[in-house]
């Protein structure tokens, strides 16, 4: 947390060495997040340019009551749900395109065969979710956020997140076992 505090007011100071330290060390998570919320690289790579940009202007919004990571990923929890809902509205949304042409390398074709179908339904599972349900789900299981961080990003109490996210893990639940994956949904 310290160097968070260091490199912020050095980007606040105009240091671009640390706007680029402070973009290396969170581009990742942040691209990662927006990749599982948006099921797409393109859009997750525009997403987290486009909240960098964002951070970086608005900068001296952050007051430090949380932690800086914090805001970050409700900035870009707010970035994923703006690029679904102008997907949505386009309509070009289309996650068959996103399965198509890719093979995977250096397992073998049962296991691949077995990770990709496994994937598919996992994939699938996330979208029959409510956004709120997906990016409770991701933040926790993905990000291994907390639940008071958790409750930060949402403005909410740990056991008001701690109950949602037992009902969008039973719902995520459903849905695997809707799609014929019983067997992963018992697990988790």
């Amino acid at each position: 947390m310290n160097e968070d505090g260091a490199l912020l007011e050095g980007c606040r100071r105009g240091d671009a060495a640390c706007y680029q330290r402070l973009y290396e060390k969170y581009s990742g998570k942040v691209y990662g997040f927006a990749r599982r919320f948006l099921r797409d690289d393109q859009h997750a790579e525009d997403v987290t340019q486009e909240v960098f940009l964002r951070v970086f202007r608005k900068l001296d919004t952050f007051r430090g009551e949380s932690r800086f990571s914090t805001w970050l990923f409700r900035v870009t929890l707010n970035g994923c749900k703006n690029r679904r809902r102008s997907l949505d509205r386009q309509a070009r949304f289309d996650p068959q395109r996103f399965h198509e042409g890719r093979r995977l390398v250096g397992e073998a074709p049962e296991r691949a065969l077995e990770s990709a179908w496994l994937g598919g339904r996992i994939g699938e599972a996330l979208d029959c979710l409510p956004e709120a349900q997906r990016a409770l789900i991701l933040l926790k299981a993905v990000e291994e956020l907390s639940y008071k961080e958790i409750g930060d990003l949402c403005g909410q109490s740990e056991n008001q997140i701690r109950g949602r996210l037992y009902r969008a893990r039973k719902a995520f639940r459903s849905a695997l076992a809707e799609l014929g994956a019983e067997d992963v949904a018992v697990a988790c």
